[in-house]
């Protein structure tokens, strides 16, 4: 009779992984699972040597197989009664509701490289320098959309204004870069713009010197893009489209201006034909009315512009950049009037439980209510936010898709569903614990709303009170949604062991 053949080690893992999964099992169920899986690999393993299938690939299937013993494990654990009451118990747990809206707004920040919009919005500053940074453009009375102004406007402005400590004009395109005949996938953005445009935004050079004339300016991003952050770039030559020029300086990592897309500057002096949209430093205390009169008088004085009354727009830096946020608070004052118009009745409801005997659980829902709320509405601001100022949208006038109309309608119907879901949730929660009521059960008939009532009922699983959801509410019963409190002599009904 030949020898049993030695166990081998695959079969010693996969019995050590069966046992490592026991625990999950429920102690009555757990000898006879293990005695089942035990075996199951034991005949595997004897009928594949047997027959000569026992084989590398036929050896990771009975690894894989073991496996899944953590899977049956935790599938027999939350088949018990107990353990689906306690699971059913965590999902309408208030906790669990706050801890899915923090769990979505990480999500969010993940997906936006850290909430780069957002951090963008509110922490960006340009370097301290005397005089607010201040975007001025053309608005036709005729509609057209934002449109720039004449380039001559630009060195007129510079020498004539005593209003204005600095100015520079700037034109935005996409066009084909390239860098020893390396095209990226994406065209950066290019920016046509004056000698003087570093000069008014207070920053240095990180690499080489600003070009008094004609040169390109890498920021950061398109240094290492399109260079590969190659060292000695400066004075390299650089194409932007068929034109090709030297790199005469690159930016620092840590600055950012109107987008945070590879950026290629290109210097150069702007003419008539340039429609450019004007940076500028503005003195302080000068107002804008004065301004405008001012810029207004030079650009017909020098350059013969006349037409310039009325249509130039002003913007500060932090204007712009917070044109979300100015957005986002009238969306959310609408929405608030819309919800408390449709839920009057339960605010007053909410109004009469801050009665001494019953003001701190009143505090503790109305606590639940604002957190609850609050990170709804987080995760609507930066959720629209960072979709519509992604890496590729331009800061400016009407090209940023934060100053249109399109986020304020998305920041209306997010903070109306918000304040919707917000408040219908609260109703259908209990008045002690803040969990969602259980057991819905269907009272009365729906066709005898005259003399009798007809709705439904729900229980806290705790014990703590009934709530009667009416199927029709009339329209001068306030007080629809009845909640009925349970003394502890009840709660041995409802409640779960402990």
């Amino acid at each position: 009779m030949p020898d049993e053949p030695k166990q081998p080690w695959v079969v010693s893992v996969s019995q050590t992984l069966v046992r490592a999964a026991a625990p999950l099992v429920p102690a009555g169920q757990r000898d006879d699972w293990l005695r089942e899986w035990h075996a199951e690999i034991w005949h595997r393993w004897q009928f594949l040597f047997h027959t000569g299938e026992w084989k590398a690939r036929e050896q990771w299937l009975l690894l894989r197989n073991a496996l899944g013993s953590f899977a049956d494990g935790a599938w027999l654990l939350a088949s018990q009664e107990t353990v689906r009451s306690r699971i059913s118990g965590i999902a309408r747990s208030p906790f669990t509701c706050l801890a899915a809206l923090a769990l979505i707004l990480l999500t969010i920040a993940a997906m936006s490289s850290g909430l780069q919009a957002t951090r963008g919005m509110l922490f960006s500053q340009m370097p301290n320098k005397s005089g607010n940074l201040t975007f001025i453009w053309l608005h036709h009375y005729l509609g057209g959309g934002d449109k720039g102004l004449p380039g001559d406007v630009v060195p007129a402005w510079h020498q004539g204004s005593k209003s204005l400590s600095g100015v520079a004009g700037v034109v935005i395109r996409h066009d084909h870069v390239s860098f020893n005949g390396r095209i990226p996938s994406d065209d950066p953005l290019v920016v046509t713009a004056s000698p003087s445009l570093f000069n008014v935004l207070g920053v240095k050079a990180e690499r080489g010197k600003f070009p008094p004339e004609t040169g390109i300016v890498l920021n950061h991003r398109a240094w290492v893009n399109l260079t590969n952050s190659r060292a000695n770039i400066i004075g390299s030559e650089m194409k932007i489209g068929s034109q090709s020029y030297h790199v005469s300086a690159v930016l620092p990592g840590s600055f950012e201006f109107l987008s945070h897309q590879p950026t290629v500057y290109l210097i150069d002096r702007l003419t008539y034909l340039d429609k450019a949209f004007v940076v500028a430093r503005v003195k302080p205390g000068v107002s804008e009315d004065k301004l405008r009169k001012e810029l207004v008088r030079i650009a017909a004085d020098v350059t013969y512009y006349y037409n310039l009354q009325g249509q130039m727009r002003f913007a500060t830096w932090r204007e712009a950049l917070l044109t979300p946020l100015y957005s986002f608070g009238p969306a959310t004052l609408l929405a608030s009037l819309f919800a408390w118009l449709a839920f009057r009745g339960s605010f007053k409801q909410m109004k009469r439980a801050f009665e001494p005997e019953n003001r701190r659980a009143a505090v503790r829902r109305l606590s639940f209510f604002i957190a609850k709320t609050g990170l709804g509405l987080a995760c609507v601001f930066v959720g629209c936010l960072e979709w519509s100022r992604s890496e590729s949208s331009v800061l400016l006038a009407s090209r940023d898709p934060g100053s249109g109309p399109l986020l304020l309608w998305l920041y209306v119907l997010g903070t109306m569903g918000v304040l919707f879901w917000s408040a219908a949730d609260q109703r259908a929660r209990c008045r002690v614990c803040l969990r969602l009521m259980a057991f819905p059960v269907r009272i009365g008939c729906p066709g005898c709303l005259l003399l009798d009532w007809s709705g439904t009922e729900l229980f806290c699983s705790e014990g703590h009170g009934l709530l009667h959801v009416p199927l029709m509410a009339p329209s001068w019963d306030e007080d629809a949604d009845r909640w009925v409190s349970l003394d502890d002599s009840w709660k041995g009904l409802f409640a779960h062991d402990k």
